[in-house]
Formats: structure tokens, C-alpha cells, sequence
């Protein structure tokens, strides 16, 4: 696999996180940053705007304020009513507010002294799930900050909720800057990784697919000047001795070129000993016809000396008889 591959595939995987990342945070958390910064702009408001709001969203599910003359402008528990039935709205205002099963009981005592018939407790915070619970042995319906900003959004002035939109928008954008990068991370970590695999399976593979080594020049320079004999072969004693050592000489050196050859020398004068690499090719085949160039070289003996910690036997053969 080459480079441009490890490549293409580090582009794929980079670019599939950031864009999974990008998605996830338009789709996904973006509403969710929205409802957070919307809370937020709940929790700061003052007690009398968050519940008149609350009010507003009540009126469409079906509830009319009972005015009560006794009470102050700043009462928390306010009186609803309702297919003829007495509600009572209390708040407990702040984003921090976890309200648990004590709040619920104290709230549903104040029901029961003033009368009213369900109870709806409202805050931009959240419930404790025993709250929940408790909640509805009492019927009191719990108006928590995600419920309530879906129907309070639409209630707050324009300017307001472009800026807590705004506000999400650069936290999800911020987060998609790091959803690429990561992208990019990983990008790289599978570029190294595919690349560096490809180079390791390379430099194993080299010496298994080497080419066959040729015989070395001097060997077929040597071939060249040897006349043909016709088919008849000199007798030991007639061929001159330094001629002879020199034809030994770069008859060893032609077969110690050999691609299944480690080397070869001359144990005697007449034996010659070649150390094998590997025994997978016929060793005698391309011998031979090295060694029977040479008229007084052609029925030297042969030891072929397999491989150490093969396990074979040495063997012996002779191109052609004297």
C-alpha cells in the first residue's frame, strides 16, 4: 500500500470525525447550548418577570389568575383556577435550585391550608427524581428550566433571544474546532500507521524476492576464452600445473556466485567444497556446467556442505567420470 493510500485513508478519517463531530454539535448540542444559556437568562431575570412569564404559559394551558385582595404583590404562592378546580403556582427562582422531597411536602402542606386542589411548582433549576415521586402521590405538576424554555422562548423580547442564540452558537463552534482537530489527530496516527506497516512488509519482503545473481564477470570472461574440447578431455598429467591453479581459482569464484551458494574453495586438488545457503535448487544442475568449462576441472570431485542446522547429509558427485 503506498503512500498516496495511507494518504487517502488518513483524509477519510479525518475528515469523517470532524464532520461527525460537526453534525453531532449542530444537531444535537446545539439545543442543548441554547436551552443551557436560555436557563441561564431565567435565573437572572427578577422573580416578578419570571413569573409573569410563567403566567403567560399557564394562561394557554387553560389557567386564569384568581385575584386574591389580601395578597401582596410579592406573594410566591399564587392561586389559579381551572375547570373549576383551585391550583396553586409557587416558585422557587434560581438555575442552582435542586428541589427534593422536603420542598414537595412543604409545598403540598401549603395546599392543603389553602385549599386548593393541585399544586404546580415551578423553577429554572431542577427536581431530584424522589421529587418526581413525591410529586405525583400530590398532584403537583413540576415545571422545571428544559420544560419551561421551550414555551418561555417564544415570550422573551427579540433582542434577548438572538443573544442567548448567539451565545450557543459560539460554544458549539468552539467545540467543532475541536472535533477536527481530533479528526486531524487521527488522521495522522492512521497515516503513520498504515505507512510504517507498509515499509516494515517491505524491508521483509526484499530478500525473499531477490533477483538470481548472475555469474560474476571474470567467470564468463573465463567461459569465453576456454575452447570448445570437442568432447575430449585431457588426462590429469597433461595439463600444466599453473594453468590449472588458475583455472580452479576462477572456477570457484563462478560457482561462489551462484544464487544457492555461500562460497567455494578447494579442499585438494581434486575435490572442490561449496557451502550451500539454501538446497531448494538443484545444486548439481548449475554446477556442472560452470566446472566443465574447465577440460581438467570437469571430474574433480564435489562436497556439497548443506545449510547449518538443516539437518541434511553432505553428498558428493562428479560432473563426468575421468
Amino acid at each position: 500500500m503506498g503512500t498516496l493510500i495511507s494518504l487517502f485513508l488518513a483524509l477519510i478519517v479525518a475528515v469523517a470525525i470532524g464532520a461527525g463531530a460537526t453534525w453531532y454539535l449542530r444537531r444535537v448540542r446545539l439545543p442543548r447550548e441554547e436551552t443551557a444559556e436560555g436557563i441561564a437568562a431565567l435565573s437572572d431575570m427578577r422573580w416578578r418577570d419570571f413569573i409573569k412569564l410563567v403566567l403567560d404559559v399557564l394562561a394557554g394551558r387553560g389557567f386564569t389568575r384568581v385575584n386574591d385582595p389580601e395578597a401582596t404583590s410579592d406573594e410566591a404562592d399564587i392561586p389559579l383556577r381551572r375547570d373549576g378546580e383551585t391550583w396553586l403556582l409557587s416558585s422557587k427562582h434560581g438555575a442552582s435550585y435542586v428541589l427534593g422531597s422536603s420542598d414537595i411536602t412543604e409545598f403540598a402542606n401549603t395546599m392543603r391550608l389553602r385549599g386548593a386542589q393541585g399544586g404546580l411548582l415551578a423553577t429554572p433549576g431542577t427536581f431530584a427524581p424522589e421529587a418526581r415521586r413525591h410529586a405525583e402521590a400530590e398532584r403537583i405538576e413540576l415545571l422545571d428550566g428544559p420544560s419551561l424554555w421551550p414555551e418561555l422562548r417564544e415570550r422573551l423580547p427579540e433582542t434577548q433571544r438572538s443573544a442567548i442564540g448567539a451565545r450557543a452558537r459560539i460554544h458549539s463552534r468552539q467545540k467543532a474546532w475541536f472535533g477536527w482537530l481530533l479528526g486531524v489527530i487521527a488522521g495522522a496516527a492512521v497515516f503513520l500507521l498504515v505507512h510504517g506497516n507498509d515499509s516494515g512488509d517491505a524491508s521483509v519482503a526484499t530478500p525473499v524476492v531477490a533477483p538470481v545473481r548472475a555469474p560474476s564477470a571474470k567467470a564468463k570472461a573465463a567461459a569465453t576464452q576456454i575452447p570448445a574440447n570437442d568432447g575430449v578431455w585431457p588426462a590429469p598429467g597433461d595439463v600444466d600445473t599453473a594453468t590449472t591453479e588458475k583455472d580452479r581459482s576462477e572456477a570457484a569464484r563462478a560457482i561462489g556466485s551462484l544464487p544457492m551458494v555461500s562460497r567455494a574453495l578447494w579442499s585438494s586438488q581434486s575435490t572442490l567444497l561449496v557451502y550451500l545457503n539454501n538446497t531448494s535448487a538443484d545444486a548439481k544442475s548449475a554446477i556442472c556446467p560452470l566446472l566443465e568449462r574447465y577440460p581438467e576441472l570437469g571430474a574433480s570431485r564435489v562436497q556439497l556442505q548443506p545449510p547449518e542446522g538443516s539437518g541434511e547429509a553432505v553428498r558428493f558427485f562428479q560432473c563426468r567420470a575421468y
